[in-house]
């Protein structure tokens, strides 16, 4: 049995253990940065350190509907990330035999970024992956952008 905490985007609800999270936040004045993708809003100061945050309702091309949103921070293997998300509902303890690896038929949202579904009564949890949410390429640009920006 693991804890998940869980949160909404759009329509979604998803997972994200919570061992993989590091805080969650309100967000606060989020600095645009030039040349990004779309879906990365910018950078906040977070007690002194530079976090990116990721818009994952634009990362994985769904519909945001909150008017406000929190950051879930995690620790990623250089850097923190802030994922801005809907809204941040619970922490729920999920047992192994409820969780199923995501098959192949997922639609609609990107696929390499869901790990699994979890069945929590009548609710289906999409468990996501964060690790897979950037690419080798994207974790370069972001780490060079932190490094000129604490020069």
């Amino acid at each position: 049995m693991k804890q998940y905490v869980i949160f909404n985007v759009g329509d979604y609800s998803f997972g994200v253990d919570i061992l993989e999270i590091v805080e969650i936040i309100k967000p606060n004045k989020i600095v645009k940065v030039p040349s990004m993708p779309q879906y990365v809003e910018g950078i906040i100061d977070v007690r002194g350190t530079s976090v990116p945050v990721y818009n994952l309702a634009k990362r994985l091309e769904i519909e945001s509907k909150a008017e406000t949103q929190k950051i879930i921070i995690v620790e990623l293997s250089k850097f923190q990330l802030g994922f801005l998300v809907d809204d941040v509902s619970e922490i729920l303890k999920i047992e192994d035999d409820k969780i199923e690896k995501a098959n192949e038929s997922i639609r609609g949202i990107k696929r390499k970024f869901i790990d699994s579904i979890a069945r929590v009564g009548d609710d289906m949890i999409i468990i996501l992956d964060l690790k897979n949410v950037l690419t080798i390429e994207e974790e370069e640009q972001i780490s060079d952008m932190l490094t000129d920006k604490n020069q």
